[in-house]
Order: structure tokens, then sequence, then C-alpha cells
């Protein structure tokens, strides 16, 4: 009898909070009501929500860096946003708590900003808009679960991975009002961050995992057959 030991649970396949949902319509909502403050010019609070370079760098106004994650162009914008926004930051919070979620992204939030206002031509222009956090919180999901997930090769998480980044965040189309910095330079620092963050989560997701013994050869039952 030949017995093979199969890897059948992991740290993945149930959550392990409960507030995901919460955290991720307290987020939304804040987009929602930050952008509704920025789209009417009757509210003086719509002056204190973007970045620009001059605000940043000159005025160093650098709490703008945190207010323009929640601000939008238009509601085209803010719907382009709202779903990855919604999905991701419920999976994150409900796997690795509010810290990850919350406190990681906004800070790295920030960080994405500050590099990508850097970059502008014009002191004038003005960035707005939680792409950056959203394409930090894929990068840290895809490297967390390629170290997480064994209950498939690493080769089949590698293709998933890398067909979800394809089809998801590589856009078909170019938008010049669109900053595709924000979107790469939160990518790869969501998976830097992967990286610092999983050794810290290692021993809790060892002890997650659940193995099978399943019998992958019987000799004893082929010779009954056979008799």
């Amino acid at each position: 009898m030949i017995v093979e030991s199969k890897l059948v649970e992991t740290y993945l396949n149930k959550e392990k909070y409960h507030y995901g949902l919460v955290v991720s319509i307290l987020f939304l909502s804040i987009c929602i009501v930050a952008s509704l403050f920025y789209w009417s010019p009757d509210y003086p609070i719509k002056e204190l929500l973007g970045a620009s370079p001059y605000l940043i760098f000159e005025k160093k106004e650098y709490w703008r860096l945190f207010t323009t994650l929640f601000t939008h162009a238009d509601i085209e914008h803010l719907l382009s946003n709202s779903l990855m926004l919604f999905f991701l930051m419920y999976f994150v919070t409900s796997f690795f708590g509010y810290w990850i979620s919350i406190a990681l992204s906004l800070i790295m939030g920030a960080v994405i900003n500050y590099f990508v206002l850097m970059s502008f031509n014009s002191e004038a222009t003005t960035l707005v808009g939680i792409s950056g956090v959203i394409y930090y919180l894929w990068g840290l999901w895809f490297i967390l679960y390629l170290f997480i997930d064994e209950t498939i090769s690493l080769p089949r998480r590698l293709v998933k991975v890398f067909g979800i980044f394809l089809i998801l965040l590589v856009p078909t189309s170019y938008a010049p009002q669109t900053s595709y910095l924000a979107h790469y330079l939160g990518f790869a620092i969501g998976f830097a961050t992967g990286l610092i963050v999983y050794p810290f989560f290692r021993k809790k997701t060892i002890s997650y995992k659940r193995w099978e013994n399943r019998i992958v050869h019987d000799f004893e039952q082929e010779e009954k057959e056979l008799e």
C-alpha cells in the first residue's frame, strides 16, 4: 500500500478577520464623499483635497498626499476604481487584518503619490485617485498568494498571477490623463511589501496547513482482485 500526504487546506481557505466588509465599505464611502465634495464648486473643502507638485513641494502641505487618495476627477474615474478597491480591501483585510490593509495602504499610498508628483512636468498638474493603492494591494496580494497557497504547484500559481495581471492590470488603451507611473509603482511597492511582510506571517500560516493521507496504490486490493 502506498499512501501519499496531500496538502488540502492553507491559511487562505477561510477568512481570519470578520470586519473586512466593514473596512471595504468604509474606504469606498470615504472615496464617494471626498469625490462629491471635490466635484462641487459650492464647498470650499474642495480646495483642500487634491495634490500638486506646487502644493506638496513648495507649500509643504504633505497631508494632501493622503486626502488626494480618496478624491476622484469624475464619476467615471470613481466607478473604474470602486469595484477593485472594494474587493481587494475586503480580501486583504479579511486575511491579514487592518494593520496591513488600512495602515500600510495609506502610508504606501502617500509614498506613491510623493514620487509620482516628483515626476510631473507642470507644478499646476493635480493628482487625484486611489488607483496607486489598488495596484499596491494587487502586488501585496499576489506575492502573499504565491507564498501561501501551496495546494497547487508554483508554476500554476505563477500562471494564475500572470494571467490576472494581464487581464485586469495591463491597459488595452492609452489615456493621457491616467498616471500609469502610480499604477506600476504601486504594484512594485506592494510586491516588495509582501516580501517584507510574509516572514512575520509565515509561522502563523504554516499552522493552518491541513494534510490528508490518500492511498495512491493498494497492492493488497490488487492481489485480491487477481485471485
